[in-house]
């Protein structure tokens, strides 16, 4: 005969919290429109709150790291008066970090239109007068990455030229003076 796991023992009556061991709360609900014992009713109602404006107030749309900084102050606040459970938080913290280390990734983009409505990373750069004349909003010269690029695959001219082969360049390497 085979034992029953904790978790598929289900008995309506009784508070519906289970342990991390997956076994039922013994005691019985508070009421008839609650699913929770009076003790759980009351730690679950802090993640049942909504706290988009404690959390979004300052954050600038979570596009600099001031803004991310004002949410996490915010929601270090909301933890340590107890309003926000420790699990919700520590989710809403990782998500800040991602956010924090997307911003370095926008800043690097070297596409950054990429996405939007006929944009083609392969076309012709347009020329000046046509890029003032196209509706989409211009991205601020600190998103742009600083090489454009085309320039970006052309090694500029050195002193000498390059051996011709690869035996050359070992040869003109390994032949070098050290310095004294």
């Amino acid at each position: 005969m085979t034992r029953k796991s904790p978790s598929s023992d289900f008995i309506p009556e009784r508070c519906q919290h289970r342990t991390r061991t997956g076994r039922q709360c013994r005691s019985l609900v508070a009421g008839a429109s609650s699913s929770f014992c009076a003790a759980h009713a009351a730690s679950e109602l802090g993640d049942s709150e909504d706290f988009v404006v404690a959390l979004t107030e300052r954050a600038c749309r979570f596009q600099n790291a001031q803004g991310i900084n004002y949410s996490l102050a915010a929601l270090y606040t909301l933890l340590a008066q107890g309003r926000i459970s420790p699990r919700r938080a520590s989710v809403l913290a990782y998500i800040s970090s991602l956010l924090i280390r997307s911003l370095t990734a926008i800043d690097n983009d070297p596409f950054p239109k990429a996405g939007r409505p006929g944009y083609d990373p392969y076309a012709e750069p347009l020329s000046p007068t046509e890029a003032d004349s196209t509706d989409d909003k211009e991205v601020p010269e600190s998103a742009t990455p600083a090489v454009s690029v085309a320039s970006e695959h052309q090694i500029p001219p050195g002193k000498d030229p390059l051996p011709a082969t690869a035996e050359e360049f070992a040869d003109a390497v390994l032949n070098r003076r050290k310095p004294n």
